[in-house]
């Protein structure tokens, strides 16, 4: 069951190259290639591979369900391999728990330095010179007197600081882009957009992200998975682009992002 072939097969009969349906369906070249030949570690993670699978299913007019379905059953489930690969291993019978007596020597040890920084405090603490006492007239040693006069001298008070600036910061000017889109993701998504024919993004971004993007002419967006977004268009809440799992691709122009919906 070669998936793979039946998707080449169908793209040629409708005589596609490789690069048209590139242009078509904004999957890239390699990613196509990679399906046709049945190359799942090429293809991105899910929900984004099956997303890029049933978008070449249906630009080819193949049931995009069963195609899904098949392709993905060509390879073998990771949890079956993890157990097959965990069933191989097994415990080295050879190694064996260190002696008892490495602990008791390591103890041992531990003890002696112990003893030994005791008797070197001891002998600094013998020859600490004795504090200085009162003589028998009562009067205090010179350095002592002088020290305790200058503490009952008055303190003059510092200079007061001058007071801090209580000018307001300006606040930030908004973008002044025609079209200002701002996405926030709940789970990984899959994003790619162009702005002014440039390109924007083009990878998986994290949940709990945020992107700005920015144009002056057209904004052209493709979600892997449009229930994992939601975003704003020129400051307005437009909600989540799809439902969750559905390829979903926009095009923003300035009349379209200044009429979209609150």
């Amino acid at each position: 069951m070669d998936i793979g072939a039946q998707l080449r097969g169908a793209r040629e009969a409708k005589g596609l190259s490789i690069g048209t349906l590139a242009e078509r369906t904004r999957v890239p070249v390699r990613t196509l290639a990679a399906i046709e030949r049945n190359d799942q570690s090429a293809l991105p993670p899910h929900p984004f591979g099956r997303g890029f699978v049933r978008t070449y299913a249906e630009e080819v007019h193949l049931d995009p369900d069963r195609v899904v379905r098949d392709f993905f059953a060509q390879f073998p489930s990771p949890i079956a391999s993890a157990t097959a690969s965990s069933t191989l291993e097994t415990p080295d019978e050879s190694w064996q728990p260190p002696s008892r007596w490495i602990g008791m020597g390591t103890a041992v040890a531990i003890l002696l330095v112990v003893v030994a920084a005791a008797a070197v405090l001891g002998r600094r603490d013998d020859r600490a010179p004795a504090p200085d006492t009162v003589g028998t007239t009562g009067a205090l040693p010179a350095a002592t007197a002088s020290s305790a006069t200058a503490r009952s001298e008055p303190v003059a008070p510092a200079d007061t600081p001058p007071a801090a600036s209580t000018t307001p910061t300006p606040p930030a000017q908004a973008p002044s882009a025609a079209i200002h889109v701002v996405l926030s993701t709940s789970r990984p998504c899959w994003i790619a957009a162009t702005a002014d024919g440039r390109q924007a993004i083009y990878r998986i971004v994290p949940s709990g992200a945020r992107e700005t993007l920015l144009a002056d002419r057209e904004l052209t967006i493709r979600f892997g998975d449009a229930g994992a977004v939601t975003w704003t268009i020129n400051g307005r809440d437009a909600g989540r682009p799809g439902e969750d799992g559905a390829v979903r691709d926009v095009h923003l122009t300035p009349d379209s992002a200044a009429n979209a919906r609150d």
